[in-house]
């Protein structure tokens, strides 16, 4: 739900159960530990700023479930360095990867059909 884990600096690993199907709004805020993140196949969205300023995130995966990655979810990533979206997305929210300024490879399929204001500023 909604700040679930906000602010667990400590934070290093979380194993995520099928039975999830949304990543509340900034679920996962602040977790500067945070380092990698397997998104079960349940998950269906990634809400609001889910992983803003998750500054040691390097690896995210998405799965094919998933259908919106909201505005801010990626927000000062500051580590992040690649994403594969997959093809189930059909939007990515405005400023979804704002300030992710160690992303260097970013695949988009064909499926997405809206790509929010500042998605991939100041990367």
């Amino acid at each position: 739900g909604k700040c679930a884990f906000s602010g667990c600096s400590s934070l290093a690993n979380i194993t995520i159960p099928n039975s999830v199907i949304e990543i509340g709004e900034h679920a996962f805020w602040k977790c500067i530990s945070l380092a990698n993140i397997a998104i079960p196949n349940s998950v269906t969205k990634i809400c609001k700023g889910a992983f803003e300023s998750c500054s040691s995130l390097t690896n995210v995966t998405i799965p094919n479930s998933t259908s919106e990655i909201s505005e801010y979810a990626f927000w000062g990533c500051s580590s992040l360095t690649n994403i594969t979206i997959p093809n189930s997305i059909t939007k990515i929210g405005g400023n979804a990867f704002l300030e992710c300024s160690s992303l260097i490879n970013v695949t988009i399929p064909n499926s997405v059909t809206e790509i929010g204001e500042n998605a991939f500023s100041d990367c």
